[in-house]
């Protein structure tokens, strides 16, 4: 019919998703620190959870409160379905999904990996270059990101010129490097893969990033299967949430570090030795 349009939008079930997601994952999600006590939740900001109905309020705004979808709204400063549709991606989307075939891409040694100090060698093995072939990863340098199996997943890349990254659709965050670090007793966990590569550089190998600031339970229950596993250094400029989780299952020092990429040999080593 002439004139009218035919645009649809996703349905988003509020009260599935309000149901199903919980105030802790949305924290963790968010890497916003908080404490338990009995049914109760509180983070430092005023925010009081009810875990038995899955509702907050904010004791320093009476217009704060409800559901999960409510939070995020007010936390991101956006409408309703917006935080509806983000919860759910995040965490009611990945069951169905059809396995896709990896690709094998050629990945190439360029100007901007030596800029960082990333040797030709240290690229190869931790399959790291830029991809010049027809793709979603074309122009960018991409990351080969395997399982703590060694089973290649998928790949993450890095565009310079706007310093942003990209992940493919349906990409869930595993840990980066997680599968050379099965026989480690102490890890450096970090957020970006390039300064994994460059403590690696360092001489310390037990490195693995989180690809983001937070912690998702997929990455937590991999770091629980590193049975050797007996202390962790966070190096993370926002880490009170980690701490609060990783300490449940190791020893943690925490390093409020940032711009590894940019230090010396000696200023890491320096920077390690100051009070967390």
């Amino acid at each position: 019919m002439k004139g009218v349009s035919t645009l649809t939008t996703e349905y988003l079930n509020f009260a599935e998703i309000s149901k199903k997601v919980t105030f802790k994952a949305l924290f963790d999600y968010l890497n916003i620190s908080y404490s338990q006590k009995n049914d109760e939740i509180k983070t430092a900001d005023g925010i009081i959870v009810n875990i038995h109905k899955n509702l907050y309020f904010n004791t320093k705004d009476e217009y704060q409160k409800g559901s999960v979808i409510n939070f995020l709204a007010n936390f991101k400063e956006t409408d309703l379905r917006t935080a509806a549709k983000e919860l759910k991606d995040a965490f009611l989307s990945e069951t169905a999904k059809p396995k896709r075939e990896i690709p094998e891409l050629e990945l190439h040694y360029s100007d901007f990996l030596n800029q960082l100090s990333i040797s030709k060698k240290l690229a190869n093995e931790y399959e790291i270059g830029l991809v010049k072939q027809r793709s979603i990863m074309s122009g960018k340098i991409a990351f080969r990101i395997r399982d703590i199996h060694s089973n290649p997943i998928g790949y993450i890349g890095y565009n310079e010129k706007d310093n942003s990254w990209f992940y493919p659709k349906g990409f869930t965050r595993p840990l980066y490097n997680s599968h050379r670090n099965l026989e480690s007793s102490v890890i450096f966990l970090v957020v970006n893969p390039f300064d994994s590569i460059k403590i690696i550089s360092f001489g310390y190998p037990s490195v693995i990033a989180l690809l983001g600031k937070s912690l998702n339970e997929e990455q937590y229950q991999t770091l629980l299967q590193l049975d050797k596993l007996e202390k962790i250094f966070l190096l993370h400029d926002e880490p009170d949430n980690l701490i609060i989780r990783l300490s449940k299952i190791k020893y943690v020092k925490c390093c409020s570090l940032s711009n590894i990429c940019k230090l010396s040999k000696e200023e890491f080593i320096e920077n390690l030795k100051q009070p967390c």
